[in-house]
C-alpha cells in the first residue's frame, strides 16, 4: 500500500480482507482516518467492486463510505483482489478531488490488483508452508513433551498449555467422557469455575457432538449466535468468548471417544484448512499419549494391588479384633478398588452384622440398625446363603436386592459383593458400592474375591484369639469385680457394675437382674441392659411365672442351648423367641435373694459351659455383696433413727441439712416445739408423756407431705425440711402439721379435765432467703419458734418476725429428752 501511493500519488492506498461476509483492513497507507474494525462485504464500492471482479468502482467522498475513511477527501476507487476460491478481497485508492477515473487509471489499479493478488498467493502458500513445518516441529515437541509424562494431571494440563501456544489462543481445556456417557473437565486454563460447573455434563450445545461424529475438528465463530449453542448461550455470553474449535480425543486401540480438545479465542478467528489439520494431529498425539498414561496407571495399579495383597495377609492377622480388622480392609480395599461405599459383615447365626462401614455422597446417613440383616435377605443375605461372588452392574434391577429401610436409594449403583469362608464356613460379607451403572469390572471382582479369602482368615484368626483372651480376662476380671463389689455398700451401684462388667465379658443381647422382696415370695427387676432392657424392667404381673421364678424357687442355675423349646420360659406378646439364656440364682442363708440372667437372640446363639460357669460365678460374688450391702443399710437405718418416735432423729437432720444447703436449691425449714410439754410428764407420768410424742411424730409424718423430711431434733421439739419449697408454700405446710396437732389432744379428755392444755409453737425459715448456712438458716426458725413461745406460743411465726430478738438470742443445743420424773 505504501509502494502504490507514493509511486502514483494517492491520498490514501488500503487493502481489505474477506472472511466470511465481512471485510477487515489488513494494511494502509495515508493519513489517519482509515477505519480500524471490520464491515460488511456488501458495504458502499468494497461491495460494488467485490460484486464484479475485475472493473473498478469509484465515488466521491459522501457519508456513505465515512466508516471506512472518515475525514479523507478524495476521489474513491475499488477493484477486488483475486485469489485461488475468489476474491481476496478489495484494494481501495482515494485520489485528488478532481481526479477523474480514465481507462489507464482503471486497468492501472486492476493490473495492481491482479498482481498484488498472485503476491499473496505465493505468500499465503509460503507461510502455509512455513506454518506446516512449524507446526510439525510443534506437534513433534508437544508429543515429545506429553508422550514423556505418565501423570495424568500434568499431561493433560501441558497438552493445554501447547494447544493454547500453538493456535494463539485465549483458553483451553481438556474433556474426557466417563463410562455412563457423561464428561468431566480434566484440564483448563482461563475458563472459570463457574463455566465449567455451567456445562456440567452435557457437550458443548451440540458442537462437541459434531465434532466426535465427523471424526474431525468442529468450529464456530461468535459461538453465543450459533444454534448449537442453544442450550448454553448464557454460559457463553457470561464468560466472553467468540470463537471455540473442539477437537475429539479418539482411543487408538478402540476407535473410541474418549473426550475432546477444546481450544477458545476471545476475537473473531477463522480457522483454517491448514490450523484445523494441525489441531487434529495434536489431538491425534494427545489420544496416544492419554492412553499410555491409562495403560501405564493400570500396569502400576496392578503392581500396587499385588503388593497390597501380599501384604494383606501379614497386617491382618496381627490385628485380634473384628472390628479392627473390618476397618483395616475397609482401608486396603480403597488402594485398590475405588467405590463410594463398602460394608464388611460379620456373620452370627442367622444375622449379618456390620462391623465397619466407610461411605461418601448418598451413604454418609447409614446407621448400623439400618444395615443389619438376616442370612438370605437382600443380593447381601443371598450371597451370604448361597456362597457365591457377585458383579451387580445395576443394582437397583436385581429382583434380589432390597432397599435399605429408612433410605430413599432411588439411584443408579453398581455393587459388588463376596463371601468370607473358612474351613467351609461363612464368616461374612464383603460389599463394596458405586454410584452410576457397570462402574466395577470382573478384575475389581476377582480382587474383592482374593480379599474376602485372607479376612475370613483374619477373622478366624481374631475369633481364636479373643476366645482365650476372654477366658484369661474372665478370670482377672473377675479378681477385679470381687474387691470392688465386695467392698461397695449400695446395692444399686454393686448391681450396676456387675451388669456393665458381664455384658464386657460375655458377649449378649440383654442382661437383667431381680431381687426378691415381701419376705421372700416376689421378684422385682432392679436394672437390665441391652436391646430388651425397657421391657425387662416392667414388673410382674400378678400370678406371673417364668424362669427366673423357678430358679428362685428351686435355687437352682438353668442354662438353656435355646430357650424356644423350654416351657417354663414366659412367653410374651411377640411369641416365643430363639436364642440361648442363662439364669443363675443370687443365694442367700436361707434361700434365693435373687436371679441374675443374660440372654443372646437368635437360632443357634447359645452359651458354652465356660461362660455359664463364669456367670455363676459372678453371681455367687454378687450374692454376697448384696448381702452385705443390705446389712450395712439396716445398721445405717437404724442409726439414724430416733428409737422413741421412729422418726429420723438430730444427727440425721444435721447431715440431710447440710446437704440441702451443699444443693443450692430453695428449700424450708419448719421448726415445732411443744408447748407446756412438761405439764404431761408431770400430771401423768413419763410414759404418758412418751405415748404422747409418739402420737404428736405420727401426727407430723401423715401432714407431711411425700418428698418432706421429718425428724426428733431432741426433747420435745421437732423439725420438717421441706425440699423445693419456698416461703409463699412453707406457711400453709406449718399450718397442716399444727392442725395435726388437734387430732392428739383432741381424745385426751384427762389431760384437759386437769387443765392441762399443750399446744406447739412453730417457726418457718427459707434457704436462701432467711440464711445462706445451715446454722444461718436453722437459726432463723430457732428464733421465730422461741418469739412464738415467749408470745404465749400455739401459732406459726415466720424468720422476718423473728428477726425482733436478734440481738437477744442465741441458737442453743437441743433442748434434752426428759426421761426422769
Amino acid at each position: 500500500t505504501r509502494s502504490i501511493r507514493e509511486g502514483f500519488a494517492f491520498r490514501h492506498v488500503s487493502v481489505w480482507r474477506r472472511h466470511s461476509h465481512r471485510l477487515e483492513p489488513a494494511g494502509s497507507s495515508g493519513p489517519t482516518g482509515i477505519a480500524r474494525a471490520d464491515v460488511d462485504d456488501g458495504f458502499g464500492i468494497l461491495g460494488a467492486a467485490l460484486r464484479h471482479p475485475g472493473i473498478v468502482a469509484d465515488s466521491v467522498a459522501d457519508e456513505l463510505d465515512g466508516p471506512v475513511a472518515a475525514g479523507i477527501g478524495g476521489r474513491r476507487m475499488a477493484c477486488a483482489i483475486p485469489g485461488s476460491d475468489g476474491a481476496w478481497g478489495v484494494l481501495l485508492v482515494i485520489a485528488a478531488d478532481d481526479a477523474e477515473p480514465t481507462t489507464t487509471t482503471r486497468d492501472l489499479l486492476v493490473g495492481m490488483a491482479d498482481i498484488l493478488g498472485s503476491v499473496l498467493q505465493v505468500a499465503a502458500a509460503s507461510t502455509a508452508l512455513e506454518r506446516r513445518v512449524h507446526w510439525a516441529e510443534a506437534i513433534g515437541r508437544v508429543a515429545s513433551d506429553i508422550g514423556s509424562r505418565f501423570d495424568s494431571d500434568q499431561l493433560q494440563g501441558r497438552l493445554v498449555d501447547h494447544a493454547i501456544a500453538m493456535f494463539a489462543a485465549d483458553r483451553g481445556a481438556v474433556f474426557l467422557f466417563r463410562p455412563d456417557g457423561s464428561r468431566e473437565t480434566v484440564a483448563s486454563r482461563g475458563l472459570s469455575a463457574a463455566y465449567l460447573e455451567a456445562m456440567g455434563p452435557g457437550d458443548l450445545g451440540g458442537l462437541t457432538t459434531d465434532a466426535v461424529e465427523r471424526g474431525r475438528p468442529a468450529f464456530a465463530i461468535g459461538f453465543r449466535d450459533d444454534a448449537r449453542a442453544a442450550d448454553v448461550r448464557s454460559s457463553v455470553v457470561q464468560e466472553g468468548y467468540d470463537t471455540v474449535c473442539v477437537a475429539p480425543l479418539i482411543d487408538v486401540e478402540t476407535s473410541e471417544s474418549i473426550g475432546s480438545l477444546n481450544v477458545y479465542h476471545d476475537r473473531r478467528h477463522h480457522w483454517r484448512a491448514d490450523e484445523l489439520d494441525a489441531l487434529a494431529r495434536l489431538a491425534i498425539q494427545a489420544s496416544v499419549a492419554i492412553r499410555s498414561v491409562r495403560t501405564y496407571a493400570q500396569l502400576a495399579t496392578w503392581a500396587a494391588q499385588l503388593q497390597s495383597i501380599q501384604q494383606l495377609g501379614t497386617r491382618l492377622n496381627r490385628l485380634s479384633d473384628v472390628g479392627a480388622i473390618g476397618n483395616a480392609i475397609a482401608t486396603e480395599l480403597r488402594d485398590l478398588i475405588d467405590y463410594h461405599n463398602v460394608r464388611v459383615y460379620r456373620q452370627y447365626g442367622d444375622d449379618l452384622i456390620p462391623v465397619a462401614a466407610q461411605g461418601e455422597g448418598e451413604y454418609l446417613d447409614e446407621t448400623e440398625d439400618q444395615l443389619r440383616l438376616k442370612v438370605g435377605a437382600g443380593i447381601t443375605g443371598w450371597v451370604a446363603a448361597h456362597r457365591v461372588a457377585e458383579n451387580l452392574r445395576d443394582a437397583a434391577a436385581d429382583p434380589r436386592a432390597d432397599t435399605i429401610p429408612g433410605t430413599e436409594r432411588d439411584v443408579d449403583e453398581s455393587m459388588i459383593l463376596a463371601p468370607m469362608v473358612f474351613e467351609d464356613d461363612v464368616l461374612g460379607v464383603l460389599v463394596l458400592s458405586k454410584l452410576g451403572l457397570n462402574r466395577f469390572s470382573d478384575d475389581d471382582l476377582r480382587l474383592l474375591v482374593i480379599y474376602a479369602s485372607f479376612a475370613a482368615q483374619a477373622m478366624a484368626h481374631a475369633d481364636a484369639t479373643q476366645r482365650l483372651e476372654r477366658q484369661l480376662q474372665s478370670r482377672r476380671d473377675l479378681l477385679e469385680i470381687t474387691e470392688t463389689i465386695l467392698s461397695t455398700l449400695d446395692t444399686t451401684t454393686v448391681l450396676e457394675s456387675v451388669a456393665d462388667r458381664l455384658g464386657e465379658l460375655v458377649g449378649s443381647d440383654n442382661i437383667w437382674i431381680e431381687l426378691v422382696e415381701d419376705g421372700g415370695v416376689r421378684l422385682v427387676p432392679v436394672i437390665a441392659r441391652g436391646l430388651e432392657a425397657e421391657n425387662y424392667l416392667e414388673p410382674f404381673l400378678p400370678g406371673e411365672t417364668g424362669i427366673a421364678t423357678w430358679v428362685m424357687e428351686h435355687n437352682l442355675p438353668v442354662l438353656l442351648a435355646d430357650q424356644f423349646d423350654d416351657d417354663r420360659v414366659f412367653v410374651g406378646p411377640g411369641g416365643r423367641v430363639h436364642g440361648g439364656l442363662i439364669c443363675v440364682p443370687l443365694r442367700g442363708r436361707i434361700g434365693a435373694i435373687g436371679v441374675l440372667s443374660i440372654e443372646r437372640l437368635g437360632e443357634g446363639r447359645s452359651f458354652s459351659e465356660e461362660e455359664f460357669e463364669l456367670v455363676a460365678l459372678f453371681a455367687a460374688q454378687v450374692s454376697i455383696a448384696v448381702q452385705n450391702a443390705r446389712a450395712h443399710g439396716a445398721i445405717t437405718r437404724q442409726a439414724e433413727t430416733d428409737d422413741l418416735t421412729g422418726l429420723r432423729n438430730h444427727r440425721s437432720f444435721r447431715h440431710e441439712l447440710a446437704k440441702a444447703v451443699a444443693a443450692g436449691e430453695p428449700f424450708s425449714l419448719v421448726m415445732i416445739d411443744l408447748d407446756r410439754f412438761k405439764l404431761v410428764n408431770d400430771s401423768f407420768g413419763h410414759e404418758a408423756g412418751n405415748a404422747f410424742l409418739r402420737a404428736f411424730a405420727t401426727a407430723i409424718a401423715d401432714a407431711s407431705r411425700e418428698t418432706d423430711l421429718a425428724f426428733r431434733y431432741g426433747g420435745d421439739e421437732f423439725v420438717v425440711l421441706l425440699p423445693r419449697t419456698d416461703a409463699t408454700h412453707v406457711g400453709p405446710v406449718a399450718d397442716r402439721i399444727r392442725g395435726a396437732f388437734a387430732n392428739v389432744m383432741g381424745p385426751t379428755a384427762d389431760m384437759r379435765s386437769k387443765g392441762v392444755h399443750v399446744e406447739a409453737s412453730a417457726g418457718v425459715a427459707t434457704y436462701p432467703n432467711d440464711g445462706a448456712t445451715p446454722d444461718d438458716i436453722l437459726l432463723a426458725a430457732d428464733r421465730a419458734c422461741f418469739m412464738v413461745k415467749r408470745d404465749g406460743g400455739g401459732r406459726v411465726a415466720t424468720a422476718e418476725e423473728g428477726l425482733a430478738l436478734t440481738d437477744v438470742f442465741t441458737l442453743q443445743i437441743p433442748t434434752p429428752i426428759d426421761t426422769g420424773p
